[in-house]
């Protein structure tokens, strides 16, 4: 029977799009020598996700051979064989869900931009609706925004719940649209991920055995809105296993020392 800890990355590993610190790292590495293994579920792809966990790989102390990284809600799978990461499997959400309902689905997000862009004076960078493979995201000030324009789009959604309204409108127009079986859910700080029904973070949980002792810790674990929500509740339904909120670095660094760590002494 295996122990393993399933992290989700901004938010909870690392500020949002920022990278791992050494004390997190330090932290994982302690993990990993008290026997559990650790896994890495983003709602990011492969690339951004390496490129936050640059220090772990470049310097350590953590064993990247030994971590499990899920990208795209799990439903990519990497392990690292001599410094090379290799696919175990990569999902495809145009197989998934069919030619012809995926080019709706394109074409109806490209209203909604354009929608969302004319209705609110909001900053426009580009990028905006990136196919990751195994799901869509949709950032409404585009992908290529510098941290200022983050800044300004995070500030102005807070105060003005701009991604919540325009979540319920995104939802009716898919079941409008024939999508009922496509999933939106709001995506980090900036944007949306939009998913095939049963493509969230659970599906990570595919991977390991039901004997296995599995604990989950992230950041957005609301019901309904928060990305990971459905891991947090599968986590907490197991036999062996508990989800844990956090609000940021510093606390899921207290959960493995307090928490997780003390169930082992």
């Amino acid at each position: 029977m295996k122990k393993i800890v399933l992290f989700d990355m901004d938010g909870t590993l690392t500020p949002a799009r920022k990278k791992m610190t050494i004390e997190m790292c330090r932290k994982l590495d302690e993990l990993q020598r008290h026997g559990f293994e650790i896994g890495i579920v983003t709602g990011s792809d492969m690339e951004y996700l390496k490129e936050q966990c640059d220090l772990m790989l470049g310097l350590g102390p953590v064993n990247a051979s030994r971590v499990h990284y899920l990208p795209c809600n799990g439903t990519k799978y990497y392990k690292m064989y001599n410094n090379t990461f290799q696919a175990v499997y990569e999902k495809d959400m145009w197989q998934e869900i069919g030619c012809k309902r995926f080019k709706k689905l394109n074409s109806l997000l490209c209203s909604l931009q354009n929608s969302i862009a004319t209705f609110y004076d909001i900053s426009l960078a580009g990028n905006y609706i990136v196919y990751r493979g195994s799901m869509i995201n949709w950032c409404p000030i585009g992908r290529s925004a510098n941290t200022l324009q983050r800044a300004q789009w995070c500030h102005k959604d807070r105060k003005q719940e701009i991604r919540k309204q325009w979540l319920r409108i995104t939802r009716q127009a898919l079941n409008n649209h024939d999508l009922e079986n496509v999933v939106v859910k709001l995506g980090g700080e900036t944007s949306f991920d939009i998913y095939p029904e049963g493509w969230d973070k659970t599906y990570a949980f595919r991977n390991f055995d039901d004997e296995d002792t599995i604990y989950f810790v992230g950041d957005r674990c609301q019901p309904y809105v928060g990305n990971d929500y459905e891991a947090f509740q599968r986590a907490n339904n197991r036999v062996n296993g508990t989800g844990y909120s956090t609000s940021g670095p510093d606390e899921t660094i207290r959960i493995i020392d307090e928490i997780i760590l003390n169930e082992t002494k």
